[in-house]
């Protein structure tokens, strides 16, 4: 048995229900994306807290339900072909994601790897007319990041905020920028992304459990967003037609 397939049914369980603290998170999100056991039990147990929680509001709303012909009666009355039906449109989704996503996830781990970053200064002369930007942060100077900072919160205060959107996805050594134990920039990026509603910040929970292995934890700020890794995320923004800085 692999080794991340120790964890308990309980501590499963607390990661869906969002009881783990980031570090706990991260770890468990990288060994899901790398063990195919441990994915499949995390998704069947949370397919069956989902089932049971359906099955406390359908007993709820029987008593409330009417004797005369409906579409959820005809559905009681047929469980077994129901639930057939909506496991093949289920798996059928799924498959048809897999295939289109898995593209997209090497166009973006490829875009992560070969973009070259751009100076802090040309980023408003690079966005131009576009309204939604994902901004790559794979490294941290705290010496120059100031300026990074400055420059993001000057290109969000020249924009319309209902229309204009900026996520910063950090990974690798980007992370410490986050670090709110060692971080001298770390208060400085929360307070921008309270203060402007269109900036996300998004961590990579891949890079968060390699630099953990490598004795170099991230204590990351409560308000930061985690992914399963920089490349899902920017696959899913770059696919949403967002435009992908590097910096």
């Amino acid at each position: 048995m692999n080794e991340q397939n120790t964890y308990s049914d309980e501590y499963i369980s607390a990661y869906i229900d969002g009881e783990l603290d980031s570090e706990e998170r991260a770890h468990l999100l990288f060994d899901e994306q790398t063990d195919e056991e441990l994915a499949q039990r995390i998704n069947e147990t949370r397919m069956l807290k989902e089932k049971i929680q359906l099955t406390y509001a359908e007993l709820g709303s029987r008593k409330n339900a009417k004797k005369s012909f409906s579409c959820t009666a005809f559905v009681s009355k047929h469980r077994a072909l129901a639930a057939s039906l909506l496991l093949f449109s289920t798996i059928a989704a799924m498959l048809t994601y897999h295939m289109s996503s898995n593209d997209s996830l090497i166009v973006a781990g490829q875009l992560i790897k070969n973009t070259s970053p751009i100076s802090v200064s040309a980023i408003d002369d690079v966005i131009g007319s576009h309204e939604r930007v994902v901004i790559n942060i794979s490294q941290y100077d705290p010496q120059n990041f100031a300026n990074t900072i400055n420059s993001i919160e000057t290109l969000l205060q020249g924009k319309d905020k209902r229309l204009f959107k900026v996520e910063i996805v950090a990974n690798g050594q980007g992370l410490k920028a986050l670090d709110e134990e060692t971080s001298i920039h770390a208060q400085q990026i929360s307070q921008l992304a309270n203060r402007f509603g269109n900036l996300e910040v998004v961590a990579c929970a891949k890079s968060l459990a390699k630099l953990a292995a490598e004795g170099d934890p991230i204590q990351l700020m409560k308000s930061i967003m985690i992914t399963p890794s920089a490349a899902e995320q920017v696959a899913k923004r770059t696919s949403a037609g967002w435009l992908y800085l590097k910096i």
